[in-house]
């Protein structure tokens, strides 16, 4: 099954990550295809553009991507017998992360 969690509930902070889940860093400081570009995250961040905006854009980029497409796959057949746990850093109240996004593309592969 995916799963989401942030940084700091990995750490120990909050809800444990079995240690027999999968674990995935979507960070676009560590490098990951899954995360967003850094202009998109700048203009997240800046607050020049909605959530919506944010989304449709994060969207695009991913499907844009092959490698990200190829990873999304992958975890979708892998989470249907672990369980596949997607990590950021970011915590909001109201869902606003692209791991949230991510599950929903991911589930819809």
């Amino acid at each position: 099954m995916l799963k989401e969690t942030y940084y700091n509930q990995f750490k120990g902070w909050g809800t444990e990550v079995p240690k027999e889940a999968h674990k995935v860093n979507i960070m676009r400081s560590r490098g990951s295809f899954l995360a967003p570009s850094w202009e998109l995250l700048r203009d997240w961040q800046a607050e020049r553009i909605s959530w919506e905006e944010y989304e449709k854009r994060f969207r695009n980029e991913m499907l844009s991507s092959v490698e990200a497409m190829a990873i999304m796959k992958d975890l979708k057949m892998l989470s249907k017998d672990i369980d596949v746990y997607l990590i950021c850093s970011c915590y909001n109240k109201e869902n606003h992360c692209h791991r949230f996004i991510l599950i929903d593309m991911i589930n819809q592969l």
